[in-house]
């Protein structure tokens, strides 16, 4: 094959691979996917579980109403055990968007800490407080911050681009790494969740790219793929809306 040949051989195939990266990026964010609440009202045991499922009195942890779940809001007495509501379904490829906003009270064990709550997907094993699973944190002024739980490991890309390993399958078995930048307002929040199965995740809050890590394997270096997806409860109040998800595949 002449030089000619090669340089137009190779100017096809690269036209083919940009066109493949960008259908599959049209796809990812097709707007003609449809969208759904995962934790629907009414559906307890059906479309998702709640940890711990017994409490004192008969209280709630979480309210959930239309699209809108109150955490602690009914809450009775100055201390709340820690808890979260989990989808029955496992998720692989998925966009997840919600908006949260704090209230006023805290609770012990967390009365003088920072709000806290979260997101967390690809869960594994048994739904407790906290489980095998990969978290977008969302914390006062910490929101997007990424924590690897109790066996997987991922590549996170740290703020200056370079990478770093995160296992938490050895001695420590919770790693954090830390957001970009702090885009939290007072109010309402909103934040996004890219998930393309073991290949990788982005966090954004408020529209802003925050947190990107690669290659998801679990303690046995299989490639994580999927996994149940929880909101957490850990002691303040607060209000998450507008809760939707879209699966990509």
């Amino acid at each position: 094959m002449n030089t000619k040949r090669i340089s137009i051989f190779t100017s096809i195939l690269c036209l083919c691979v940009s066109f493949s990266a960008t259908a599959q990026e049209s796809l990812q964010n097709d707007s003609s996917v449809k969208w759904i609440n995962p934790f629907p009202q009414n559906e307890l045991g059906i479309s998702y579980t709640i940890t711990p499922n017994v409490l004192p009195d008969h209280q709630k942890l979480f309210e959930v109403k239309k699209n809108k779940i109150k955490v602690l809001y009914d809450w009775k007495g100055d201390e709340a055990p820690f808890g979260m509501i989990t989808s029955i379904r496992e998720y692989s490829h998925f966009n997840l968007e919600l908006e949260y906003k704090w209230g006023k009270r805290k609770f012990a064990p967390r009365q003088d800490a920072k709000r806290d709550a979260g997101i967390v997907f690809h869960v594994q094993g048994e739904k407790v407080i906290w489980p095998t699973c990969l978290e977008c944190q969302i914390q006062e002024g910490d929101t997007g911050d990424l924590w690897v739980i109790k066996g997987p490991k991922v590549k996170w890309f740290q703020k200056d681009g370079s990478e770093k390993l995160l296992d938490s399958s050895g001695k420590k078995t919770y790693l954090e790494g830390d957001k970009y930048g702090n885009y939290e307002v007072d109010g309402w929040n909103k934040v996004r969740v890219e998930v393309r199965g073991s290949q990788s995740a982005r966090f954004f809050e408020n529209g802003h790219l925050v947190n990107e890590l690669r290659d998801f394997l679990d303690a046995e270096d299989h490639p994580l793929e999927k996994g149940n997806i929880a909101l957490q409860a850990e002691g303040s109040e607060i209000i998450y809306r507008n809760i939707r998800i879209q699966e990509l595949n």
